[in-house]
């Protein structure tokens, strides 16, 4: 999937609205790598095999990341297969099969691949791979093809509406161990977005290669049934031999499975003592359309804001407060602002709102399940002030859409998720001129500061402090309604550590994670 924008509300965050009322929050608010859990009997730890990780999923096994609906699928290929970078256990982007890259001006990169690289036959893998999988894709009629627009790789939509040769898109091998991405303008955090599930490799296959599943992660295919995967570790892999478990076995389980031993359920659908709570890139907000004469004046929008209840969301274990600012929280500042007292009834005066000449807002929201929960608490607050008239207009998910598109909206739900994880994914769309931008809001100063960002000639030191001045700018002026951020429930197994409950992104490689109790695997030089 290409970054999932308010149209394509995340796949994960809607499963965990509609099947995780029932889950308990984990108790624990560690946010170190998981060997300072609580220790681990005996009898826990007899009921796994020691060199073994079992990996719940509920649904069909994907081996073609075109063919994936839901997001945990992701998780067997990526154990599979490597991309350029790939993520560590904190959610940040580390060299996978590229050891090093670099770019004069943030538009043309060249990648270089490890020498040792190989597929798990022992064959080389090239930069020819790449640009075979990346040109497969633009011609494809998988909708992750969009993602090479989002990367702003040169002639992607010319090559995707097929008006122009597959050979003339911005992906070329250089030698058999570097390519070269050339974008059609400066995209600094290109690196960050190299890990999304859609640009892995692909090796071409003889008629005969064709009988055996060829891969290039850390693990290959060795045994498969309709309702299990069986892995083993691949040989020829090079990026990293601190493997701890020999076998990976991908098990079919139902939603009311918990019969046997199971080391770690993504997206769990039933209640486990063992669940944390992952935070996702993604946020969910409410949009002021920045045309309507009233909503356009900062006091009104502070006014409206300061009135959302403090415990709006806090029956639901399943997401994240967030504070004033709708960004995830990995993304935001330690000197953030909170919320500033405002006196509602003088804020409003000030904008000529009265008892005789009150505030009338239409809200205008999904009309099922927690969207109308949210909006049914937002209306009661509002509702409080004798200087407020609130009409409610529950409405399909489609008509939602639509209304957003054409602008049809005084306060609107919204959401934004992310398929990589810099700033720029969610603070690109408040540029004036962005076609996300359906608020009408138009900031010179944000522009300008978006504007630095992209300069090829600006640090990622300066670049992060031109970032902070952004989201402190959009704090100021109240552009968006924050209401909470996304959280993913894992059911992770007690005795199993090498993860992160801070990492946002979703990922979490079995190569990464080991059992406790049992000798820390080394490097292997």
């Amino acid at each position: 999937m290409n970054r999932i924008k308010f149209s394509k509300l995340s796949i994960t965050a809607i499963f965990s609205l509609i099947c995780l009322s029932a889950c308990e929050p984990n108790k624990s608010n560690s946010t170190q790598l998981h060997p300072t859990s609580p220790s681990v009997t005996p009898e826990q730890s007899s009921s796994y095999q020691a060199d073994v990780l079992v990996r719940g999923v509920y649904d069909p096994f994907i081996l073609q990341p075109a063919e994936i609906r839901q997001p945990e699928q992701s998780a067997l290929l990526r154990d599979l297969f490597e991309g350029l970078v790939i993520y560590d256990p904190q959610g940040n982007i580390v060299a996978g099969m590229a050891e090093s890259w670099e770019s004069a001006d943030q538009k043309t990169w060249i990648f270089h691949l490890r020498q040792n690289a190989k597929w798990s036959n022992g064959e080389d893998v090239t930069a020819q791979d790449f640009v075979r999988s990346w040109q497969n894709l633009a011609l494809s009629d998988n909708p992750q093809k969009e993602f090479l627009l989002y990367m702003n790789m040169q002639n992607a939509k010319l090559v995707i509406e097929q008006s122009m040769p597959v050979q003339q898109l911005g992906v070329q091998v250089l030698d058999e161990h570097s390519l070269q991405i050339q974008l059609d303008k400066s995209t600094p955090y290109l690196p960050k977005m190299l890990a999304h599930i859609a640009l892995l490799p692909s090796y071409q296959a003889t008629p005969e290669q064709k009988k055996a599943f060829i891969t290039n992660g850390a693990y290959s295919v060795v045994e498969q049934t309709a309702d299990r995967i069986q892995l083993s570790q691949n040989p020829y892999y090079s990026n990293d031999h601190r493997r701890a478990f020999s076998k990976v076995i991908y098990q079919k389980i139902d939603v009311q499975h918990s019969s046997q031993p199971i080391d770690i359920i993504q997206n769990v659908k039933h209640k486990s003592d063992n669940i944390n709570y992952f935070p996702q890139l993604c946020t969910y907000f409410y949009e002021f359309n920045f045309r309507h004469p009233i909503l356009k004046q900062k006091a009104v929008r502070s006014a409206l804001i300061s009135m959302i209840p403090s415990d709006i969301v806090s029956q639901y274990p399943f997401v994240m407060p967030n504070g004033i600012n709708y960004l995830p929280n990995n993304m935001q500042f330690e000197q953030q602002r909170d919320f500033e007292p405002t006196l509602v009834e003088q804020k409003l005066q000030q904008a000529g709102i009265t008892e005789q000449n009150p505030l009338k807002l239409r809200l205008t929201y999904d009309n099922n399940g927690l969207h109308q929960q949210i909006a049914e608490h937002l209306i009661r607050g509002w509702s409080q002030s004798d200087l407020i008239r609130v009409q409610a207009e529950p409405v399909s998910y489609q008509t939602l859409l639509e209304k957003r598109v054409k602008g049809d909206f005084q306060i609107i739900r919204s959401g934004w998720c992310a398929d990589y994880n810099d700033p720029s994914a969610f603070l690109s769309m408040l540029h004036s001129q962005s076609a996300d931008n359906k608020m009408g809001f138009s900031d010179p100063e944000i522009d300008q500061l978006l504007a630095q960002t992209l300069s090829p000639d600006i640090s990622a030191q300066k670049r992060t402090a031109v970032y902070q001045q952004i989201i402190e700018r959009t704090q100021q002026e109240y552009v968006v309604m924050p209401i909470f951020q996304y959280a993913t429930p894992v059911s992770i197994a007690p005795n199993v550590a090498g993860y992160n409950v801070t990492n946002p992104t979703g990922v979490i490689y079995s190569k990464d994670l080991y059992r406790l109790n049992l000798p820390k695997p080394t490097d292997i030089k």
